[in-house]
């Protein structure tokens, strides 16, 4: 009898163990705060520089958000990564509305000026990241990122 309830006991202590996990971030040295300076448009090599936008890059969700009066807005999306977590890929993005989105889609010729022309999907292989600065890169675009 003594057994069974120490076992019980420990079983209840696992299953409270596993319930209070906290999701540790998949790339530390990606994942936060940052502050987009520049990125230049492959397609025309154009360097656009930045005033005031940034980047919040968790493991699920990414947001995007203009803190310059620029009236680009702020977008979230979801975040996950690809190829041995070299790649970091966003996708669906939506309009910012309170603590989440308003199931409205991002309109891309505002999210060209975060240096992203895809609503649906922008893969960017992470060139250099130190957990300083960071560079990324996609099909439209190289980033040049500085931790906030």
């Amino acid at each position: 009898m003594k057994n069974l309830i120490r076992l019980k006991y420990v079983l209840l202590f696992l299953c409270l163990q596993l319930i209070s996990c906290e999701k540790a971030p998949i790339r530390s040295d990606v994942e936060g705060f940052w502050r987009l300076e520049r990125f230049t448009v492959l397609s025309t090599d154009e360097t656009v520089e930045c005033k005031r936008l940034y980047y919040s890059i968790t493991r699920q969700v990414t947001e995007v958000t203009d803190k310059g009066g620029n009236g680009f807005g702020t977008y979230i999306c979801r975040t996950g990564y690809e190829d041995d977590e070299n790649t970091l890929v966003l996708r669906d993005f939506k309009v910012r509305a309170g603590t989440g989105d308003n199931g409205v889609d991002a309109p891309i010729e505002k999210l060209r000026h975060y240096g992203i022309d895809s609503q649906e999907e922008t893969k960017f292989r992470i060139v250099h990241c130190d957990g300083k600065t960071m560079t990324l890169e996609s099909g439209y675009a190289r980033l040049e990122l500085k931790k906030f």
